[in-house]
């Protein structure tokens, strides 16, 4: 193994032992991990900045077992996984900068942690209990653990159905065990299919019973998500997007005027729950905590969602519906592991929806 194979591999062990989310490398910088939320620098006379061809060769090295050759100079961003046997799989991005190159590694865990270890409440453990079909989707900012959770939910499944998921990944991050009662083919975009839709087409001819769309990000893809969930298979997908309204709209944003009475009837009638999420740095500073806004569709919601002049009225609904359904606004969660004191006001308050109204739910006028 070269210098700098050695070294990115030094580089994403000690990432994986520091609980790091990510990795950050770029030529002629200071390399940087981010620890619970926070991007921690390494000092430069432990590791100096990387230069050019250092990185370029750390990121041949990763690619040393891809069947096809890559040309790393051609590159613009790459994205693809790397494993370190028995200890972390990683997803890499690699990206062309100012003519030089940066990595940034996000680290995926061998071992799927399950709903008690990422403190999800027990309606996403009644979701996964009922695989009929429908549209389950999880929504998030870059790097909020929508990955993980989807993962933690695929895990629960198999591990207590016997079912057969198909997923399209970009690239493949978690593994699955094939001991289970169902299992999981997973397909990577680019290597074994050319598109989210190309792989959603082929999985309706590969007998699943449950559909991992990868990302919900054009018309296409949702148009069959939705038609998938309307044939019998339980699709979930993610959506880039932070509260359960906003994620109604990005799908809504997809489709011209003319079709959005069409595609709200369509989300009304097989959209299950949207579930989203934010990490919140603890209170006593050492990990992070998931704050979930989750909207699970019942009658009364599912007759708001046929009338956009009412999306305003939903978040109501969600805190209404709580104790029967589970479902939840992100102000009510942060409320309570504010109670709990899980996490400060200050944290709460600064990733709450409507601050004004909680400030005055906390009596912090």
């Amino acid at each position: 193994m070269n210098g700098a194979g050695q070294l990115i591999d030094d580089l994403l062990l000690a990432s994986q032992k520091h609980q790091a989310s990510d990795l950050m490398i770029r030529t002629d910088d200071r390399i940087r991990m981010r620890i619970f939320g926070s991007v921690v620098t390494i000092a430069p006379d432990k590791i100096s900045p990387p230069k050019r061809e250092q990185v370029k060769a750390m990121v041949v090295h990763m690619l040393r077992n891809r069947f096809e050759k890559v040309d790393v100079e051609r590159i613009q961003s790459e994205d693809f996984q790397y494993s370190l046997e028995n200890v972390a799989h990683f997803r890499i991005h690699v990206m062309r900068t100012h003519d030089n190159f940066g990595i940034v590694a996000r680290v995926i865990p061998q071992v799927i942690p399950t709903f008690q270890e990422l403190h999800l409440p027990p309606v996403i453990q009644d979701l996964c209990n009922n695989t009929r079909n429908g549209l389950i989707l999880i929504a998030g900012a870059t790097g909020s653990g929508k990955s993980t959770t989807m993962a933690s939910m695929i895990n629960y499944i198999i591990s207590n159905k016997p079912v057969h998921v198909v997923t399209i990944e970009d690239p493949v991050e978690f593994k699955y065990q094939t001991t289970f009662k169902g299992t999981v083919c997973q397909r990577q975009l680019g290597n074994d299919v050319p598109s989210y839709s190309q792989g959603l087409i082929d999985a309706l001819r590969e007998a699943p019973d449950i559909i991992v769309a990868g990302e919900a990000r054009d018309r296409e893809v949702i148009q069959l998500a939705l038609q998938a969930s309307e044939t019998g298979h339980l699709v979930m997908a993610t959506v880039h997007a932070t509260t359960a309204i906003g994620t109604m709209k990005r799908i809504m944003s997809s489709f011209g005027l003319d079709e959005q009475d069409a595609i709200r009837e369509r989300l009304s009638e097989n959209l299950r729950a949207i579930v989203v999420q934010k990490l919140i740095p603890l209170k006593e500073g050492k990990g992070r905590v998931a704050a979930l806004e989750i909207m699970v569709c019942n009658s009364v919601i599912r007759h708001f969602i046929l009338d956009p002049d009412r999306w305003s009225s939903i978040p109501k609904a969600m805190e209404e519906g709580h104790t029967l359904y589970g479902s939840q606004t992100f102000d009510q969660h942060l409320q309570r592991l504010i109670e709990n004191d899980q996490i400060s006001y200050e944290e709460g308050w600064a990733n709450s929806v409507y601050r004004e109204d909680f400030a005055m739910r906390m009596g912090r006028e």
